[in-house]
C-alpha cells in the first residue's frame, strides 16, 4: 500500500474512532484486503475482540463505582444522614447509563468520568458540601466538574448522532447540558419541598439567593471548557503529519 494511502486511511479511521459506537473500532468501510495487510475476515475479528474488551472497561468500571458508593453510605456516611441511602439512587443512574451507552456512542473513558462525577457527589458523605476548599464551595466544583462531563458525552454523542460541528456542535452541547442541570435544580428544589429544609437538597440560604444560577453558570462553565478541549485534541489527532520515509532511490543510480 502506498503511504499517501496508507496515511489517508489511518486519518480516515481516526476521525471515524472519534464518534464510533459504544467504542467499536470502525475499520471495515471498504471490501477486500486493506489495512496494513489485514483482510475482511481479519478485521471483524479484531472490531469483535476490542468491542470485548470496551465491554468488561465498562463492567469494571461500573462495580468499583457502586463498590464505594455501597461503602460511602454504609461505614461513612453517619446516621441519619441522607447519604446513608445515595447508594440506591446513585448506582441505579450509573448503570441505567451503562445500559443506555449505545443511545450516546459512550466511551469507556466518559463512562468512568461519569462515575467519577458521581462519587464526588458522593463525597458530600464527609461532610463537604458544609465546607470551602480554596475558597470557594464544594458544590461549585461538583457543578462545574458534571458540566465537562456533560459537555464530553454529548460533543461525542451529537456529533456521531446528528452529524453537528462547529458552532453548532457547540450551541446544542451548550443547551442540553443547561436542560440537564435545569432539571436537577428542580429535583433539588422538589425534595426541600418534601424533605424540609435540613433533609433537602436544596440549602437555603437567605446571604446566598443565586445559588441555582450559580450551580447552572458551572455546569455551563464546565461544557464549554469539555467542548473546546475535545475539539482541540481531535484537531490535533487528525492533524497531517510529514512523512519521514526514505525517498526511493533514483532509477538512474544518482
Amino acid at each position: 500500500m502506498p503511504w499517501a494511502e496508507a496515511h489517508g486511511y489511518v486519518r480516515e479511521s481516526l476521525r471515524d474512532l472519534d464518534f464510533a459506537v459504544a467504542c467499536r473500532t470502525v475499520c471495515v468501510h471498504r471490501r477486500g484486503p486493506y489495512s496494513f495487510g489485514l483482510g475482511w475476515q481479519q478485521n471483524i475479528v479484531i472490531e469483535e475482540r476490542k468491542e470485548a474488551e470496551c465491554k468488561r472497561a465498562f463492567i469494571v468500571v461500573g462495580w468499583m463505582a457502586t463498590a464505594i458508593m455501597v461503602a460511602l453510605s454504609l461505614w461513612i456516611a453517619p446516621a441519619g444522614s441522607t447519604y446513608k441511602f445515595s447508594f440506591a439512587v446513585l448506582s441505579p443512574i450509573l448503570w441505567l447509563v451503562y445500559f443506555l451507552r449505545r443511545r450516546f456512542a459512550l466511551h469507556p473513558f466518559h463512562f468512568a468520568l461519569f462515575a467519577a462525577a458521581l462519587l464526588l457527589h458522593d463525597l458530600g458523605s464527609f461532610g463537604f458540601y458544609r465546607k470551602k476548599f480554596l475558597g470557594y464551595e464544594f458544590d461549585l466544583f461538583v457543578h462545574f466538574y458534571f458540566g465537562v462531563v456533560a459537555g464530553f458525552v454529548l460533543y461525542r454523542a451529537l456529533g456521531h448522532f446528528y452529524g453537528l460541528a462547529g458552532w453548532k456542535l457547540w450551541v446544542g452541547v451548550i443547551l442540553l447540558t443547561l436542560g440537564i442541570g435545569g432539571v436537577h435544580e428542580l429535583v433539588e428544589w422538589s425534595t426541600t419541598l418534601v424533605m424540609g429544609p435540613e433533609r433537602g437538597m436544596l440549602k437555603l440560604d437567605p446571604n446566598d439567593p443565586f445559588d441555582t444560577q450559580k450551580d447552572l453558570l458551572n455546569n455551563l462553565a464546565g461544557a464549554m471548557l469539555a467542548s473546546a478541549f475535545y475539539s482541540i485534541a481531535r484537531r490535533v489527532a487528525l492533524e497531517p503529519r510529514p512523512s519521514h520515509m526514505p525517498e526511493a532511490a533514483s532509477s538512474t543510480g544518482q
